[in-house]
């Protein structure tokens, strides 16, 4: 049986890893690939050649650029020629030379998904290319630079060797948004001199992309004979992957806990917060999703999500904002309060308030106002989640846009789930600690003040993430 000084030191743990944690994750972690066109790059040495594998991500808002690129004729098909002229483009724009001299890069194999798949942003090209160099067994310094959509591109570059024997990395730079990358390798004695002998190719994981669960729901969609079982199936994974998704870094829980903790907040308020994160994503997804398919040519993909951005956190500053005031306020009269309680009252005066049942209160009375709920639920949700938009577009697609829908608002329904779960464990995290802390009033006066200061902080943080975009 845990005591109450462990039990209250558990809780505040808690408290404080879902507020403070997802701060400490970086910026590529949490971010949405909507508007980015995310290139990975492996490059493997072999000693007489340079193998590259390439695999690309278009973002939802992206897609349409890359596939007006691709698909010349428009006919929603990806021909050999239309594929095979696309690698050509992408060769064009990529460096790769050894030693300061260029080398000539060759298609050695390709792979491209459907025209619909790479709209959704569930689609994943495919590249493998190579340069055969003639180099003697000494020291050499390899550069490779990716300039294919830099305006838009999220880059990822890593190398490694075919055979650690024969061929040995000594260094490895990349520059800050990993375009380019500059190797120094050394060439054995002992390695082939026959080029055919080299057939290096990357076998490692690619970070980030496509989840599996996103091919899932567009499998569902994809399948020509759906019984109600199945149907019921792919609703219940799309909950299960909105609540995955949910728990990923971001997604408001840091904001939504900094609010509750510090507010009034009972259960009912952390449901109805949750209805409107699932309300608000799902018709941010339907609404974007519209304009992705009928309005493409009107969308400039770098400045939209950032502009959604920017207005969640103006939502997010004018609550934190509000609730600094009020509480300052509320905890400069609670101390004068206290101060006054300590010098101008006695011990009979103290027993007699609490004997009758007189309000004795530490801290502030807040109200949660539906108002703020609304404000924070939709800059919870205003900016979709690419796996629900993917498969809206999808559905739209196939024309089975009720499927889709259900598939959405499932989806919403289950990272909302997870804010709700999160928001009752902290309102009853909360009740429990109050118990416990009856003794110590100065930080019960202290916690909406510190709570209101986070709040304000995250909004600073997003707007400030967006408004850095543009510049």
């Amino acid at each position: 049986m845990l005591s109450h000084r462990k039990l209250k030191k558990l809780l505040w743990l808690y408290v404080c890893c879902l507020v403070f944690l997802p701060l400490f994750f970086p910026k590529h972690v949490i971010a949405h690939p909507l508007d980015e066109f995310y290139q990975a790059t492996f490059i493997t040495l072999a000693p007489r050649r340079v193998n590259l594998m390439i695999e690309l991500y278009t973002g939802v808002l992206v897609a349409p650029k890359v596939i007006e690129l691709i698909d010349t004729d428009d006919d929603a098909l990806i021909s050999q020629a239309e594929a095979q002229s696309y690698i050509e483009r992408f060769i064009t724009d990529v460096t790769l030379e050894v030693d300061d001299q260029p080398l000539d890069l060759q298609m050695a194999d390709y792979e491209f998904p459907t025209v619909l798949d790479l709209q959704a942003g569930v689609g994943v090209i495919r590249l493998q290319l190579y340069a055969d160099v003639h180099v003697d067994a000494q020291t050499h310094m390899l550069f490779y630079e990716n300039n294919h959509f830099s305006d838009v591109s999220t880059y990822l570059v890593n190398a490694l060797s075919d055979n650690p024997e024969w061929v040995e990395i000594s260094q490895q730079e990349k520059d800050v948004f990993q375009k380019s990358a500059r190797l120094e390798y050394v060439v054995s004695n002992e390695a082939p001199i026959d080029i055919e002998q080299d057939s290096a190719s990357f076998t490692g994981d690619v970070a980030g992309g496509v989840t599996e669960g996103q091919k899932q729901l567009a499998g569902f969609l994809y399948n020509s004979e759906l019984s109600p079982f199945l149907i019921v199936v792919s609703l219940g994974l799309s909950v299960v992957l909105g609540g995955l998704h949910a728990l990923t870094p971001g997604h408001g829980k840091t904001l939504v806990a900094a609010y509750l903790i510090g507010s009034r907040g009972t259960i009912r308020h952390a449901m109805v917060l949750g209805g409107i994160v699932t309300f608000t994503h799902t018709a941010s997804v339907i609404v974007i999703g519209l304009l992705a398919l009928l309005a493409s040519q009107f969308i400039v993909p770098n400045v939209l999500v950032p502009l959604l951005e920017i207005i969640s956190g103006l939502l997010v500053v004018w609550i934190g904002f509000q609730l600094l005031w009020g509480r300052w306020i509320e905890y400069r009269r609670g101390s004068h309060q206290e101060h006054d309680h300590h010098h101008h009252h006695n011990e009979d005066d103290h027993a007699y308030a609490h004997k009758h049942g007189l309000p004795h209160h530490h801290h502030p009375q807040e109200t949660v106002t539906f108002g703020s709920l609304l404000t924070l639920g939709i800059s919870g949700g205003l900016i979709p989640c690419p796996e629900a938009l993917g498969v809206m577009l999808i559905a739209i697609g196939l024309n089975r846009i009720l499927l889709g829908l259900g598939l959405v608002v499932a989806f919403s329904f289950g990272l909302a789930a997870v804010l709700i779960i999160i928001g009752v464990l902290l309102v009853k995290a909360k009740s429990i600690l109050a118990r416990f802390e009856s003794s110590n009033t100065r930080w019960q006066t202290l916690l909406p003040l510190i709570s209101a200061v986070i709040v304000t902080l995250l909004g600073i943080g997003i707007f400030v993430k967006g408004v850095l975009a543009y510049i």
